[in-house]
């Protein structure tokens, strides 16, 4: 091995296949032939973590394969179908030391093709894609295949110890047979020096004492390190997972989190929060769900099974009130229109209606075919069934046989009340016929409208939508449109989207333009907006949104009406969605933040004590407003906006810079806001005022855009009212020159000091002499500044990239990191975190102490506001509550809102959605000793 490799070998591997036995291999190459002095023999790099979709992480696994002579692949069909195997043996292809690669089989079939000169394609099934064709001669490999994941890893194990020595020799350079004496002899020094030491222990009695101090610290050491890494490994598989397995992801992010608090367990845990925020709750049956259906309004949700078990919950999962039992496989479900009743009918041909007021069930007589359809009269609780036979019956409110029935002559497609509900549609493959109340034939078309194969039916949950999907390709009709030649417009079910070019597991249609996609790879949501082209043609745009966090849905379907609501299962596992929800973390206010016609620029924002939140509108009427648990109470100035506003430290009062150089004073009084002074402020030339402190001792610091400073004292009488100005700070005499307004930032650090910018450096000023007490050269052009005086801390972003940590007292830089946002920047008061905007309106939170990126939030794209143009980030901004449990956003053109910023509340929402533990399976899958005592989500159980 070469002198300057940090380790004699990278090992790459699947970590659901062979986490075991990479440690019990990286074990035993450390202590093969060890020197009785030294710590290892060698050193071995495993990734224990785990690869995510962190780029960060990749970088690590990078630098250590560079730093590595030889790569080791355990190559089994786990790792033939990793991409980060896959990744990590493309990578050392290109490398320097491309042939030093040697292999370890765990699992499958490694086969060699003689006549092709490369592995068998067809009969190896352990390598990934990118080694074949790489060797030029079959290459020696170590089989593992023996190897239980039980297996302690014993060197005193011949079989294990003879492929250590396989795999040592190339590490070492040496020959195997020269190694095994090797290690032999290493052995029996360490017994004689183990001899040695015995004898003398007894003469050691106080280095022995010392010795046992350091192993017992030592212990410790290694426990709390394996409890990182296992609790970093747990984060990394969360993350993993959470695409197509929210659920375990969760479970998994909690555990990790329980295991160790770091910054990966965090990340994760905020990440699983705010992950798929149209998710509700998952919630689960007692064998594979067949049906699903939900009320119109958001009262109920159904699954009913395979095994003929029915089962109703609240819409939000949180509370089961209802279960029914039939016999045979459910074949459909679905609820009347108030959602009083159930219908669930099976394909052995019963049909029971469940009363969710009474309990009571009314089971219906009919035939023995397999019931394809189900509908409830809109107006009433008429429901009509049709079987698999074309048998089309219907059945009042109260009897249990039918009041009338007709042959159709095949089974139905679709069914559907049309209209006032006075007429039932029969779709079938060939055709469609009318019925009217007493089910007599009114009409009917001979037009085919599905085609003859490989297509996927699918009706919305009224029948009032129906159509099908061919590859790629959705077509869908409308009931009232049947006969019409445009029966297929926008403005009967929506326009046709494209599908997916993924195979299409589930598909279900709603009522309004939404259509929901299930593939191998989970949920899709399209929504069709009709509009009208440029020469009055109809013109429909679709917008499509990816649902993660579900593996491929067996079955979909939405809500009856607006669709508004979304229910998927796989195998017994439903999830609900609500897709009008903000998510777990989100809560929005009722409070519209209007846009401003006259220029971009965010919305003054700034937080008060006991959780009050000033907001100024800046709109055509100027309205500032205070939030506070209590309420919201008003102010209008009406002639001018805001650049800044504050509150005392006692939060009675609210101080406001306006854009005509004045500081007005509020005061909260019942049910609005009141403007008790104003204080005007001498203009200066280039200059206006641009923020604004308060102290403590009542009077208010102004600040002008040149760095200027202006003492206020609120309380004091006469006319005009006391304003001390310092004067103007002479740049001319500064050696950087002079200072326009747009490129100065302020920030006030306390009351006696503030931050003054320029684009390359940041003064620190007394207040009120404007002292220079320090200056802090960036090393690039400031974009956003900050100071929080209760950690001593500047944070700055340069270049629109860089997040930056200085220490206000000595100057010194503490960290800076790559990827801020740059239109905003707010700093957590209990110093936790920091939070940044980019302009598109992607916030990220920052851990303050590290300068660790943790996690991100998209703020709600604004419609209609300068954002269309510019980014929501850009009409944007973000403050936290004083006790750092929100932070607030205002957008121009959109909301005001709050995300929950503690952990707690992470915990408790996501504990909510998945509502059980992990399984045994899971556990045993997922977790080790270490992170086995720690049960996430107890509380859940039952």
């Amino acid at each position: 091995m070469g002198d300057f490799m940090r380790y004699a070998a990278f090992i790459s591997y699947s970590h659901g296949a062979d986490i075991h036995r990479a440690d019990r291999v990286r074990r035993a190459l450390h202590a093969f032939a060890k020197p009785w002095n030294s710590l290892r023999a060698l050193r071995v790099f495993l990734d224990n973590a785990a690869l995510s979709a962190d780029p960060a992480l990749w970088n690590t696994v990078e630098q250590a394969l560079e730093e590595s002579e030889h790569l080791i692949l355990f190559a089994s069909p786990e790792a033939a179908r990793s991409p980060w195997v896959d990744k990590e043996v493309k990578w050392w292809r290109r490398g320097p030391r491309a042939r030093k690669l040697l292999l370890v089989v765990t699992g499958g079939d490694l086969q060699w093709d003689h006549a092709r000169g490369d592995f068998d394609r067809a009969r190896s099934t352990c390598l990934p894609p990118s080694l074949y064709g790489f060797f030029e001669a079959e290459p020696r490999w170590v089989d593992l295949r023996w190897m239980g994941e039980d297996h302690p890893g014993d060197l005193r194990d011949p079989r294990f110890r003879a492929c250590i020595a396989d795999l040592a020799a190339p590490l070492h350079g040496r020959p195997k047979d020269e190694l095994l004496g090797e290690d032999v002899s290493q052995r029996r020094r360490f017994r004689r020096f183990r001899r040695g030491m015995l004898a003398g222990m007894t003469a050691l009695a106080v280095i022995a004492s010392v010795t046992a101090v350091y192993a017992f610290l030592q212990r410790n050491t290694a426990r709390h390190q394996a409890r990182i890494a296992t609790a970093r490994q747990l984060a990394a598989t969360a993350l993993n997972l959470s695409g197509d397995d929210l659920e375990a992801a969760s479970l998994l992010a909690l555990q990790g989190y329980h295991v160790a608090r770091t910054p990966e367990t965090l990340s994760a845990l905020y990440q699983m929060t705010v992950k798929s925020p149209h998710l509700v709750k998952f919630v689960h049956s007692d064998a594979k769900v067949t049906a699903l259906a939900l009320t119109p309004s958001a009262r109920y949700a159904a699954a009913g099974t395979e095994e003929g078990s029915v089962t109703v919950w609240t819409a939000d999962g949180a509370h089961q009130i209802g279960h029914l039992s039939v016999s045979g496989g459910v074949t459909g479900v679905t609820f009347s229109h108030d959602g009083r009743l159930l219908a669930a009918g099976t394909e052995s041909g019963e049909v029971a209606v469940l009363d969710l007021n009474s309990h009571g069930v009314r089971r219906l007589s009919g035939g023995t075919e397999s019931v394809s359809q189900l509908q409830f009269r809109p107006r009433d609780h008429v429901l009509a069934t049709a079987d698999s036979s074309g048998e089309l019956r219907l059945y009042g409110p109260d009897g249990r046989d039918p009041v009338s029935a007709v042959a159709t002559g095949s089974g139905p497609a679709d069914l559907a009340f049309r209209g006032d509900g006075t007429e039932i549609a029969v779709i079938h493959l060939i055709g469609s016929e009318l019925y009217d109340s007493a089910l007599r034939k009114v009409k009917e078309w001979a037009e085919p409208i599905y085609p003859g194969d490989a297509h996927f039916p699918v009706v919305s949950s009224s029948g009032n939508c129906f159509g099908y999907a061919k590859y790629d390709f959705l077509l869908l009709y409308s009931v009232d449109g049947l006969g019409r030649s445009d029966v297929g417009r926008t403005a009967d079910c929506g326009a046709q989207p494209s599908l997916p070019s993924r195979e299409i597991t589930s598909l279900a249609v709603s009522d309004s333009n939404k259509v929901a996609v299930g593939t191998s790879k989970g949920l899709t949501l399209a929504l069709s907006q009709p509009s009208e082209g440029d020469d009055g043609s109809a013109d429909d745009k679709v917008s499509v949104e990816e649902l993660p966090g579900v593996k491929e849905p067996s079955v979909l379907t939405f809500s009856p009406g607006a669709g508004d609501r979304l229910a998927s299962a796989n195998g017994n596992t439903v999830a609900l969605w609500d897709l009008g929800r903000a998510g777990l973390t989100m809560h929005h206010h009722n409070v519209t933040v209007q846009d401003s016609t006259e220029a971009v620029s965010p919305p003054s924002l700034t937080a008060g004590p006991g959780g009050a939140i000033a907001l100024d509108y800046d709109g055509d009427e100027y309205t500032l407003s205070v939030m506070t648990p209590e309420g919201m109470v008003q102010g209008r100035q009406n002639d001018s906006v805001y650049y800044a506003v504050v509150f005392s430290p006692d939060g009675d009062r609210v101080y406001a810079v306006s854009s005509n150089n004045r500081v007005d004073t509020w005061v909260k009084a019942p049910g609005a806001l009141k403007r008790v002074a104003t204080h005007k402020v001498i203009p200066v030339t280039d200059t206006r005022l641009t923020d604004v402190a308060a102290r403590r001792d009542g009077r208010v610091v102004a600040l002008r855009s040149d760095g200027s400073t202006v003492l206020i004292d609120p309380s004091a009488e006469g006319d005009p009212p006391r304003v001390e100005d310092s004067g103007i700070y002479d740049y001319q005499k500064d050696r950087q020159g002079d200072l326009s307004e747009d490129g100065a930032l302020l920030a006030v650090e306390s009351e006696r000091s503030l931050a003054h910018s320029k684009t390359s450096h940041v003064d620190l000023l007394e207040l009120p002499t404007r002292h220079r007490m320090r200056r802090i050269g960036l090393g690039g052009a400031l974009s956003a500044l900050a100071v929080s005086a209760r950690t001593h801390s500047l944070f700055t972003v340069i270049d629109a990239n860089v997040l930056q940590s200085w220490d206000t007292r000595t100057g010194r830089l503490r960290w800076q990191s790559d990827g801020a946002g740059y239109a905003g920047l707010a700093i957590d008061p209990s110093g936790h975190w920091i939070a940044t905007v980019s302009g598109d309106g992607t916030v990220w939170f920052w851990d303050s102490a590290t300068g660790g990126r943790l996690a991100s939030v998209d703020l709600p794209f604004a419609a209609g506001s300068h954002a269309t143009t510019l980014g929501t980030g850009w009409q944007s901004s973000i403050v936290f509550s004083d006790d750092g449990r929100q932070l607030w956003s205002a957008t121009e053109g959109g909301q005001l809102l709050s995300w929950d910023m503690t952990t707690d509340a992470w915990i408790k929402g996501l504990c909510d959605r998945v509502s059980r533990q992990l399984s045994p399976a899971e556990r045993s899958r997922y977790l080790t000793s270490v992170s086995g005592n720690y049960r996430a989500c107890a509380a859940s159980d039952g």
